[in-house]
């Protein structure tokens, strides 16, 4: 049988949808709808509207209505809660009200509502009907536009074709062979610019004369709003406005299947916070649970993530963007991401099921494209990585790294690549040394401030002088030519250093902690 309202509301969470008001919590739902406006359209009495054109109350009052409870809720993106006209709507008609996170696209809500419904379902009402399947979908395509379909990830890795294959070409035959397509026919589209043109139409593109042995093709986007989802592909010879029009119907059928997909791909490997203390800590004591995700064989890497805004509005939207990111985001065969939040963290275990050389690559390329580039579409998130865990009992060493990672990526203003921590550990072993407690602490156990205390009464340099050298390891040349003085004059200035603060600088350890305390204090 199929969820409830209430199964629902508690399985996606506060942060995505929330209840305003439940009239039936135990209500069974089976199925989402968006709302077209202006259209008259039946509804059913399990199904979720999401209300797209809705922005005032009014109208939401009005739409539930028009509703007269034929519909299980209602999903709206304004605010409701104290609006005594939709609520006396709802409760009259008998619809829930849920309140769907703004920074959400309504296509990706549509996704995740769905997928979460799916998870309910009995296996036997799962199957019973495969319009939804892509390979389905591809020969629904392939009948709309008149010639042979594939279904293509952003990468060219081959998701599903259809089953009729007259009309085709060398090229989709090379596709449907090595499950990719050629890399000779995608450097000629590059040439082109046929994939930017694609990602930014929002109507199917032709394709003519590219490349020896390609046939002309119409090509059309796979997208969740701005998100990339993969191209969908016909070998059709100038198929007329209708042909078009009905391929690309098919490709936003695809487009949320592939969502769905993706957001139940992603539900599936969302840990519990329990779950994820335990794998991440390596001990039951620090929730009191002993229950523990069980990872699949390979090698693994813990990624730390932390939202960059301080606007609790920003924050939400940031939130709901990395979210949808991580419901998206392609995975390959080789890789799988179980993700979680523990505090006000992201965690994230990456593992690649044959590990090989490039491995880290694979798993730091895979981050990047979670994230996205540096632009305006970058999801504004710091990250750190751990290097590769030997195994499920080495994941609390490769958190902690993640985590000493993420202190570096975080003092940079904005956030920038996902960071190493083969590549900042000296960093962040002097952020750890260096924390404010332990800098005030010095302060009161090494003889500095004497020496600011001097230079401040007498305008002697000192302080720079002692940092200059012990910045170059004691090379009285090189700090010298730094602070712009004779080698004779820092000599003396040396001694006189020693002479005022009662220190000798000969004694590795005091110029251990003066180095550590002054690179705090300077830097």
């Amino acid at each position: 049988m199929s969820g409830t309202l209430d199964s629902l509301v508690t399985a996606l969470g506060s942060d995505v949808l929330r209840a305003v008001l439940l009239p039936e919590p135990s209500l069974a739902v089976g199925g989402v709808r968006i709302h077209e406006p202006g259209a008259a359209q039946a509804s059913a009495r399990g199904e979720i509207l999401l209300a797209v054109g809705a922005h005032e109350t009014a109208a939401v009052a009005a739409l539930l209505r028009t509703l007269r409870g034929t519909s299980a809720a209602l999903a709206v993106k304004c605010r409701v809660e104290d609006d005594t006209e939709v609520l006396g709507a709802a409760a009259e008609h008998g619809c829930a009200v849920l309140v769907l996170d703004d920074g959400i696209d309504w296509l990706q809500a549509a996704a995740l509502i769905q997928g979460t419904i799916a998870e309910h379902a009995e296996p036997s009402e799962a199957g019973e009907d495969r319009t939804g399947d892509l390979f389905a979908l591809a020969d629904l395509a392939a009948t709309a536009v008149g010639g042979p379909v594939t279904v293509e990830d952003p990468r060219g890795w081959l998701l599903a074709y259809s089953s009729d294959q007259r009309g085709g070409d060398a090229v989709r035959t090379e596709t449907l062979m090595n499950r990719r397509a050629p890399a000779d026919f995608g450097r000629a589209l590059a040439a082109r610019g046929i994939p930017q043109e694609v990602a930014r139409s929002d109507t199917p593109v032709p394709v003519r004369g590219v490349g020896e042995g390609a046939a002309d093709r119409l090509a059309v986007g796979l997208r969740a709003g701005s998100f990339g989802l993969g191209t969908m592909w016909a070998v059709a010879d100038r198929p007329d406005a209708q042909q078009t029009a009905a391929f690309a119907q098919v490709a936003q059928r695809v487009a949320v299947q592939l969502m769905r997909r993706r957001t139940e791909d992603y539900r599936s490997h969302r840990v519990e916070m329990e779950q994820l203390a335990v794998l991440l800590h390596g001990s039951p004591a620090v929730t009191g649970s002993s229950d523990a995700v069980e990872l699949p064989p390979g090698a693994h890497w813990v990624a730390s993530l932390a939202l960059a805004p301080h606007d609790p509005a920003e924050r939400a939207v940031a939130r709901s963007r990395l979210e949808q990111a991580l419901a998206l985001t392609q995975r390959g065969p080789e890789l799988t991401v179980h993700a979680g939040q523990l505090s006000n963290l992201w965690y994230l275990v990456l593992t690649v099921a044959r590990p090989r050389e490039p491995s880290a690559e694979l798993v730091h390329s895979w981050l990047r494209d979670l994230l996205g580039g540096m632009g305006r579409d970058r999801v504004p998130v710091y990250a750190g990585v751990g290097s590769a865990a030997d195994g499920q009992g080495d994941l609390p060493r490769s958190r902690k790294e993640a985590e000493r990672a993420l202190a570096v990526a975080r003092l940079a203003p904005e956030p920038g690549e996902p960071l190493a921590f083969d590549d900042c550990w000296a960093r962040a072993a002097l952020i750890r040394v260096l924390e404010p407690a332990v800098v005030a602490d010095l302060e009161s156990v090494t003889p500095l401030r004497r020496l600011q205390e001097q230079d401040t009464a007498h305008g002697t340099d000192y302080v720079p002088t002692l940092h200059a050298w012990l910045k170059h390891q004691g090379n009285v040349r090189a700090a010298a030519e730094q602070l712009h003085v004779h080698t004779n004059t820092l000599r003396y200035r040396l001694t006189k250093i020693e002479e005022a603060a009662g220190i000798d600088l000969a004694d590795a350890d005091v110029r251990l902690v003066l180095a550590l305390q002054l690179k705090a204090l300077r830097e």
